[in-house]
């Protein structure tokens, strides 16, 4: 279930940082943890599970700003009056409505503590479900996709080494976050039974991704940097999995903002 929000920029000519992603996902749990449903504390509490695994089941493209603003450094001043991203969770049908109601009428002020651009949510629009038809589905990230190979170092601290999508462990790390998410959505009778067996492959179709560094809790002790690629793709499974990607998002940490997609002409 993907959903299309329009935000109006109240004062045009407002800095943005580039590094945006963690401050709007914090907004989307905030609005998602004031919601009185079953559904919001269910997500905001616990998220999909499946042994030791959670999701959230949830992902969002990066911004969409008309070709009306400016770069200085690490930031973008906007000038133009209205912005929109597209957030997609994999829930049920019935959820619909509960989500919609989420971000009406919801202000944000987005951004780090050197500068925050003041909007307010215009629209709100449900999209019509992706037609996936064929195992063979050609993809373009709208917001960074992440696979990362865990590494052990010194002292028995896990690091994650980000991949590159042309390395040859990339499809390994892709496939097997996607299997995870499969189980977790089948505990929780999100999707179908079906044969996991089947020939997967993965296809870069970008000559060159772009590679994507997000800040996480900017200009403070914890900050760090999350790393993911911008590219187009093909995936080859089945339709059901490769919805479930397009739903709940590609690699990981799809709940800051990582790994949106949308079907290429």
């Amino acid at each position: 279930m993907q959903f299309k929000v329009t935000f109006g920029v109240k004062k045009p000519g407002q800095l943005l940082p580039l590094s945006y992603q963690y401050e709007l996902s914090s907004w989307i749990y905030k609005l998602i943890g004031s919601s009185d449903s079953e559904f919001g504390e269910f997500l905001h509490e616990k998220g999909y599970t499946s042994g030791n695994k959670r999701f959230k089941l949830f992902t969002f493209s990066n911004l969409y700003v008309p070709p009306r603003f400016e770069i200085l450094g690490d930031r973008m001043k906007v000038y133009s009056r209205d912005i929109s991203f597209v957030v997609s969770f994999l829930v049920e049908e019935a959820a619909q409505g509960m989500i919609l109601g989420l971000f009406k009428e919801q202000e944000l002020r987005l951004g780090d503590r050197i500068s925050q651009l003041e909007l307010a949510v215009q629209q709100v629009e449900a999209l019509r479900p992706p037609e996936i038809k064929g195992r063979a589905a050609r993809l373009r990230a709208t917001s960074p996709i992440l696979a990362s190979e865990p590494e052990a170092r010194e002292g028995g601290k896990l690091w994650h080494n980000y991949l590159h999508p042309a390395d040859k462990q990339y499809e390994q790390y892709f496939f097997k976050n996607l299997r995870d998410k499969y189980e977790a959505a089948l505990v929780h009778q999100l999707v179908e039974p079906i044969d996991m067996d089947q020939p997967m492959a993965f296809r870069l179709l970008s000559k060159k991704a772009k590679k994507r560094g997000i800040r996480i809790k900017a200009f403070t002790p914890a900050e760090t940097k999350v790393i993911g690629y911008l590219y187009d793709f093909e995936i080859t499974a089945p339709p059901e999995l490769t919805r479930l990607g397009m739903m709940a998002g590609f690699g990981g940490e799809n709940a800051l903002g990582f790994g949106a997609t949308k079907l290429m002409e």
